[in-house]
């Protein structure tokens, strides 16, 4: 290790009086600089407290406003915490660290390829087969199979910590379904911004290189000769707790995202359902645990997997990634004899430690364990036995419990040496604090061999003295700098120069679920703004009416309230209550189906499903939206500035679906739900509006405000004061929102527009229908609906025809599969079979 770095610095001086005696930092030695960190302690000490408090804020600013969550579900997920201030590694330290980690990664195949094939090592008793058999990741039905490429192991994590001599020491390892790669991209591209000067100014190893080699080490896993291969990201969905890395890393790797629902098996292979069509998917990037991969051979009840995948690999018609059965490598017990299989695999001692392990199936090993619970990191092997436990935090009571446990399945357990981690500054209120500090490594296999994220991903523990430091436990994040040598750059291989950009120009289908979220993305995002627009008039009529009662005011008033309770599906104002009280529950009320809150959070929960395909910039405006509505104003009164956030998130958010989309079907869908729903939505006010006869002062009153609420009150006036629009003020409103061609507030102009969406989705007969209603509108005289039953009768008829269409394209795309029943045999237990 180089020298340290003597340094002055006030901020530093006092973090560093923070250190505890004989535990290693990061960044600061007792009396300076860690090697290599100059550029980023002179940067700290430039910054100063406030500099780098302000830096924090904003991090957190930037992973609010591109919506980068942790968490579970909508309410569940918290932002992505980042601590500002970086690790870094020295070219030499990460060279040598990488070394360790490639040969840790080709042991660990080796391994599992034995595993679930010869079996060599447990005939050998290398691995004891207690330690293997007995852990819930070891699944029996994948034995026998092999992946078709050149590794079985093609995804490698592994946590590391910094031992008190300085070394990395292996923690763990994270071989199911390893989370974390994308949450390192979207950590280095906000901490790029937050500290853009040391950044820029550093020779840094650019991350992409690795998302490049990540895409060809998949298709490289294809059992088929296609190129290029099909490859999907399987997720468990919106509400997993990495839900927000899962569609950013599709969106890196250039793969679709799916679910269960998005796949079905059909003649042993699996197929992507793209609307009316299947595609056969030849990889399946899995993030869906082992248990659930498979309802048929594992848990039945699952509806996260496909059934039939384990015997599709098993006929190598589809690979898997990583394969099924991966997760018995993350098995602590097997850190007591890894050093062993080091030797029989590879004839070599491998070259990262890790803290000294006793594997209580073994007499010696368990009487140790026993003798020393209180100095020990207690592990089971296995999930299902609960959380790891530090047996200096247990009293002895819960001691005696745990050694009887042990005892009682001593092949279920596992002491380890307490490991002193070092320690990274990290910024508060309170200054620079010293906390624990973890890095996730992640490789991909590589031609011969693997490839590593320069860095990885670093963990901080969410307080200072916390032991565990787990995205669970709520640590932060740490971008992990590398000094970048000649050797880090990229040298594409022949797969990365050719196949992966042909990869990216290979358009697939879009899923029924898909389909259908993105549909409703549109319609949700269209009713929110147009009920939101209906409320702002609503309001202002009832600001200046309220106190003026029987007037023609007070009445257009009474008539507007009455459309907005129509139009929105909510219950109608009562006579004794306050309207200002009813529209305050009509915007804010999200347990209301139509009020302006519960559409907000369909167009979330439905932008949640769809992520993949959306443009980053939409998550900082939905969760503008999101703050606005949680931001409840204590007064009805400030109903109207409210009203204006939210119309001003819901345009900026249909401004980013009009000059972000492709014009592709992703596109073509969204915006054929906006259409439908604005035609609907404007038939329904204006059916709602002038379903009765009413005064000509308070119908002009109406009208207007129905024009307002229709974004065409300009046109009407200038119309009107040119003497180019029709006289009566109803007449107006019905040429401008029912049969202006030129206005894109009008009903005809959704026809047109969802004709042109259908057809761009190559469905003609549905493109037929809507161009049936633009004939239709076509034919439609304006004076000829001044009558009301002749209005309210053609206006009906046309919500008809568009609830007809709508229903139409639902059953033609959206069909879903239906749900899977687990069905239990009826076989007799050995009790119930009756003595012959």
């Amino acid at each position: 290790m180089s020298a340290a770095v003597s340094v002055e610095s006030g901020v530093l001086d006092d973090y560093r009086a923070r250190l505890r005696p004989g535990v290693i930092d990061e960044l600061v030695t007792s009396t300076g600089l860690r090697a290599d960190q100059a550029a980023l302690g002179a940067a700290v000490d430039a910054m100063g407290m406030a500099g780098l408090q302000a830096a924090r804020a904003e991090a957190r600013t930037f992973a609010a406003d591109e919506g980068v969550t942790y968490g579970t579900g909508l309410t569940g997920s918290r932002n992505w915490a980042i601590d500002p201030i970086p690790v870094l590694l020295g070219a030499t330290e990460w060279a040598d660290l990488e070394a360790g980690l490639r040969q840790r990664a080709r042991l660990l195949d080796l391994v599992l390829g034995d595993l679930y094939g010869e079996q060599q090592l447990l005939r050998r008793r290398v691995l004891p087969p207690e330690v293997i058999l007995a852990h819930d990741g070891y699944i029996r039905q994948t034995e026998g199979i092999s992946a078709p490429g050149r590794r079985q192991l093609v995804i490698a994590a592994t946590d590391l910590g910094r031992d008190p001599e300085g070394r990395w020491t292996v923690i763990s390892n994270r071989t199911q379904a390893p989370s974390g790669p994308g949450y390192a991209m979207a950590t280095r591209r906000i901490i790029s911004r937050v500290m853009a000067g040391v950044h820029r100014s550093m020779p840094l190893a650019r991350l992409r290189g690795f998302f490049q080699t990540f895409t060809a080490a998949l298709q490289d896993a294809s059992p088929s000769a296609t190129e290029p291969p099909r490859v999907v990201l399987l997720t468990p969905g919106p509400n997993s707790e990495t839900a927000f890395e899962q569609a950013y890393l599709a969106t890196l790797l250039g793969f679709p995202l799916v679910e269960a629902d998005d796949l079905v098996m059909h003649r042993g292979k699996v197929w992507l359902r793209a609307g009316d069509r299947l595609e056969q998917v030849d990889v399946v990037l899995r993030r869906v645990d082992a248990a659930f991969a498979d309802p048929l051979e594992l848990r039945g009840d699952s509806q996260l997997g496909i059934p039939g995948l384990i015997e599709a690999t098993r006929n190598r018609t589809v690979a898997v990634v990583n394969p099924i059965g991966a997760g018995v490598l993350e098995n602590p017990g097997l850190s007591a004899h890894l050093n062993a299989a080091a030797e029989a695999l590879l004839g070599e001692e491998l070259r990262l430690p890790m803290p000294a392990t006793w594997w209580c199936g073994r007499d010696a090993d368990r009487s140790h364990v026993l003798a020393n619970l209180e100095n020990l990191v207690i592990k089971p092997i296995s999930r299902a036995s609960g959380a790891l436990r530090y047996g200096w935090q247990l009293t002895a009571q819960e001691r005696d419990e745990l050694a009887s446990r042990i005892a009682a399945e001593p092949w279920a357990w596992c002491g380890q040496e307490r490991m002193h981690l070092s320690t990274a500054p990290v910024v508060t209120r309170a200054g620079l604090e010293p906390r624990r500090f973890v890095l996730r490594a992640f490789g991909v296999a590589h031609d011969d061999d693997y490839r590593f994220l320069p860095g990885g991903l670093g963990r901080v523990a969410a307080r200072v003295g916390e032991h565990t430091v787990s995205n669970y436990s709520g640590a932060l994040a740490k971008d992990v700098w590398v000094i970048s040598s000649e050797a880090d750059q990229l040298t594409p291989t022949s797969r990365d120069r050719v196949v992966a950009p042909v990869l990216l120009a290979r358009s697939a289908g879009l899923s029924p679920r898909v389909v259908d979220n993105l549909y409703w993305l549109g319609r949700y995002a269209e009713r929110a703004e147009g009920t939101a627009r209906l409320l702002t008039v609503v309001d202002d009529f009832a600001e200046d009416n309220s106190s003026r009662t029987r007037t023609p005011g007070a009445r257009a008033t009474e008539a507007l309230l009455q459309t907005l309770a129509q139009v929105s599906g909510t219950e109608s104002l009562r006579q004794d209550g306050s309207p200002l009280g009813y529209l305050r529950q009509v915007v804010l009320d999200g347990s209301r189906t139509g009020t302006v809150r519960h559409c907000a959070t369909q167009v979330i929960n439905a932008a949640q499903h769809v992520r993949d395909l959306l443009s980053v910039d939409t998550w900082s405006v939905l969760g503008r939206l999101q703050q606005t509505l949680d931001d409840t104003p204590d007064d009805d009164d400030q109903l109207q500035p409210l009203l204006a956030d939210v119309l001003e998130s819901l345009l900026a958010f249909a401004g980013i679906v009009a000059h972000s989309m492709v014009r592709d079907e992703s596109w073509a869908f969204l915006d054929a739900g906006c259409r439908m729903e604005r035609a609907q939505l404007t038939l329904s006010v204006l059916t709602s509006a002038f379903a009765e006869a009413k005064d000509r002062q308070v119908e002009d009153l109406v009208v207007e405000g129905v024009l307002r609420a229709g974004e065409s009150i300009i046109t009407h006036r200038r119309r009107a004061a040119a003497g180019t629009g029709p006289t009566l003020a109803l007449e107006s409103a019905i040429e401008l929102l029912l049969l202006d061609r030129a206005n894109p507030r009008s009903v005809l102009y959704q026809a047109e527009s969802l004709a042109a969406d259908l057809a761009l989705l190559g469905d003609e007969a549905s493109a037929a229908k809507a161009l049936a209603l633009v004939k239709a509108l076509d034919a439609v005289r304006p004076e000829e609906l001044l009558e009301t039953a002749a209005l309210t009768t053609r206006l009906r008829e046309l919500e008809q025809d568009f609830r007809r269409l709508s229903d139409d394209l639902t059953s033609l795309h959206f069909s879903r599969q239906a749900p899977r029943r687990p069905q239990t045999a009826g076989w007799a237990s050995p009790w119930q079979v009756a003595d012959d």
